[in-house]
């Protein structure tokens, strides 16, 4: 079997077509200026996924099939009214509807359809499955840990906390014996799907979500939810103590959310280090645990911070995981203008960001960094720019309103839709900002 590619691999494919100048993937036109000035054309694979009449997932518009949808729902409009998956999503759009009432008073309608249709694309990235998916996209169809420490928080910020305590219990049966993650791994046999490097960031990410999980647990739950969780929460705070000698050395170099092999540490590695360090020590309240994130956030300031938070210690430029320390609720490290200062040194022609300021370019928005730099303003203080970035995150969905992975120079959406990692940014976005609306 051939190796499945990686997301920017098949970015790189996609693009191969439109630097040709002609017809690209899609039926796109490509004209020559916007193959000579590198901006390309990427052709929508899917613009959601729903269940068919069948009671089977199935890509929707893009290059998947024509389906009428019923309304505000990821299920076909024939699928037969006794159907088990209508009775699923009836729950869960249940379960969901104090907090879309309470978004929406707060925060206006657009916003709570916005809420609505990330909640959605979530629901039917999940449904069914141990863990959410990243897409439903072949290459995509695996559960990253990354990923799914994001999507548990924001279901446990919508209410639905045991739902994500059950996702958090089920991906800790997946820790290797040396307490890190694969990079990512089949929902059904909760193996890796080939041998990609293992990523770092998952270790540290899955620990704070753990913590906001059982943060979010009714007081009475929250012993409970503690103990279920405790194995993932222990190894991952011991794996992330040992790699970094305590807080007072650098983790170990691996690959990060560009999933591009890596010769140094990346800024990404080093927040979402730091990110787990201070969860694992706000859980236990035990002074070696305090200490090694003082440690960390003093390490990761005199270096990586002296240079203004480059993707590589001596370089490598600007980087959006600057904004996973924000956004996790690491509030002491960047500044906020550092954070603002993102959307200008990382913009692209259709008004989101790029992962870096080294990443191909291309005229390409990708909504993960986007969102996640909005979620990271939501959370740093910032009510203006993170709700303009959620404008344009809702103004760039596709037909069925779904987030996409992708969008292009001209704002229209590419590649996967929907995509977990982006709705749940958007979520947790839209939480924080009603909890501070007056």
């Amino acid at each position: 079997m051939p190796r499945p590619a990686t997301r920017r691999q098949l970015l790189r494919g996609a693009g191969a077509l439109a630097a040709l100048g002609t017809v690209g993937a899609g039926g796109f036109v490509v004209s020559r200026r916007h193959a000579e000035s590198g901006e390309r054309v990427i052709p929508l694979w899917s613009s959601t996924v729903a269940y068919a009449r069948d009671g089977q997932r199935v890509l929707v518009g893009g290059r998947g099939v024509p389906l009428d949808l019923a309304a505000g729902t990821r299920c076909a409009a024939d699928l037969p009214q006794d159907s088990p998956v209508r009775e699923r999503a009836a729950q869960f759009t249940d379960a969901a509807a104090p907090w879309l009432a309470r978004v929406e008073r707060a925060l206006g309608a657009e916003r709570a359809e916005l809420g609505r249709s990330a909640l959605a694309d979530l629901w039917v990235l999940s449904d069914g499955l141990p863990a959410p998916v990243a897409g439903w996209s072949e290459s995509w169809r695996y559960v990253w840990p990354r990923d799914t420490a994001f999507c548990a928080v924001a279901l446990a910020r919508v209410g639905l906390v045991e739902q994500a305590r059950a996702w958090l219990t089920h991906v800790q049966t997946w820790q290797e014996a040396d307490r890190w993650f694969p990079a990512r791994l089949d929902p059904v046999h909760g193996r890796a799907p080939d041998d990609r490097p293992r990523q770092f960031d998952g270790t540290g990410l899955l620990l704070w979500a753990a913590t906001e999980v059982i943060a979010a647990s009714a007081r009475s739950d929250r012993a409970d939810v503690a103990q279920r969780l405790g194995a993932l929460t222990s190894r991952s705070l011991a794996a992330l103590q040992q790699a970094t000698a305590g807080g007072t050395g650098f983790p170990p170099v691996s690959p990060d959310y560009w999933e591009l092999p890596e010769q140094r540490r990346t800024l990404g590695i080093m927040t979402c280090t730091l990110t787990g360090l201070r969860a694992g020590a706000e859980l236990t309240g035990e002074a070696r645990d305090m200490e090694a994130a003082e440690a960390f956030t003093a390490l990761l300031l005199r270096s990586f911070g002296a240079a203004g938070f480059p993707r590589h210690r001596h370089g490598g430029g600007a980087d959006s995981a600057l904004a996973f320390l924000d956004a996790t609720g690491v509030h002491d490290v960047a500044s906020i203008e550092q954070l603002r200062a993102l959307r200008e040194t990382l913009a692209r022609p259709a008004g989101g960001i790029a992962p870096g300021a080294r990443w191909r370019q291309d005229g390409v928005s990708w909504t993960p960094s986007t969102s996640l730099l909005g979620l990271a303003l939501a959370r740093a203080g910032d009510p203006d720019s993170a709700g303009e970035i959620l404008d344009w995150l809702a103004a760039h969905r596709t037909e069925h309103g779904s987030l996409p992975e992708k969008v292009l120079f001209d704002g229209r959406p590419a590649e996967v839709a929907p995509l977990a990692w982006t709705a749940a940014n958007v979520l947790s976005t839209l939480d924080e900002l009603a909890q501070a609306h007056p």
